[in-house]
């Protein structure tokens, strides 16, 4: 499944280097921080076009017994759909794991990694904008950026191990 820009970028950073693991290792967080960086921009667009657009910076009630403030559910609604897209650039263009093992027990890994994100991202979500009183489009740039060094680790350790 590759795209032909996909394919572009993927070709171009592969002759970055040569075969040894050193290198694959530099080729591997060049190619995350690329795919990554992509989808993280998705994330942030998302998140920016629902928060002031789409709910117009208003709570959201799930149920009539639940209500959700507008800078998490623009948070949950990006993440869910960012997820998707995370998976297929990590599986198939960054750790190039897709014929390794099946791709159920690959996404349910990468299912609990992003639990841990998600977790992290919710706790620094609420205290930036609920306790700081930050804006909450700078404080979600501002999880991301904390969040991503966890995140590399556990999709390279954990989620598409070799």
């Amino acid at each position: 499944m590759k795209l032909p820009f996909a394919h572009f970028i993927t070709s171009f950073t592969d002759k970055l280097s040569p075969n040894s693991t050193r290198r694959n290792n530099k080729l591997e967080g060049l190619k995350y921080l690329f795919w990554g960086g992509f989808n993280v921009l998705l994330s942030w667009i998302l998140y920016f076009v629902t928060y002031h657009y789409i709910i117009s910076k208003n709570n959201v009630e799930i149920l009539p017994f639940l209500t959700i403030s507008g800078h998490i559910f623009s948070f949950l609604l990006s993440f869910v759909i960012t997820f998707f897209t995370g998976f297929v650039f990590n599986n198939f263009l960054v750790f190039n794991s897709a014929k390794s093992e099946p791709i159920y027990k690959k996404l349910f890994r990468y299912f609990l990694a992003n639990m841990g994100s998600l977790l992290i991202n919710y706790v620094l979500l609420k205290i930036f904008v609920e306790y700081f009183m930050f804006y909450p489009t700078p404080s979600q740039i501002l999880c991301t950026f904390i969040i991503t060094i966890y995140s590399f680790l556990m999709q390279k350790k954990f989620t598409f191990r070799k």
